[in-house]
C-alpha cells in the first residue's frame, strides 16, 4: 500500500494498493484502533486519489497500466 487518504469528518482512512488493485477502507475509533469496513477491488495501477467531501474517492492511474478513465469508489456504492 502506498496511497493513504483520510476523511476527518467521518474518521475514515482509505488505503490504496495499486499493485494489488484494491482499496481498503477503515474507521479510526476514539481509542485509536482501526476497524476494516471494506476492501474494494479497483484496477492494477489505480492510485493518486482525490477524496471528495462526501467520501467518494477518485483514483487515476500510474505507469503500471493504461487506464482510460478514473476509478470511482463511492460510499453509496453507485
Amino acid at each position: 500500500m502506498d496511497d493513504i487518504y483520510y476523511a476527518p469528518a467521518t474518521n475514515l482512512l482509505y488505503f490504496g494498493a495499486p499493485r494489488a488493485g484494491k482499496l481498503t477502507i477503515a474507521h479510526t475509533g476514539d481509542n485509536g484502533l482501526l476497524s476494516i469496513l471494506a476492501q474494494v477491488p479497483t484496477r492494477e495501477g489505480a492510485r493518486n486519489g482525490v477524496l471528495a467531501p462526501n467520501g467518494t474517492l477518485y483514483l487515476a492511474h500510474s505507469g503500471l497500466t493504461k487506464l482510460s478513465a478514473l476509478i470511482v469508489v463511492s460510499p453509496s456504492g453507485k
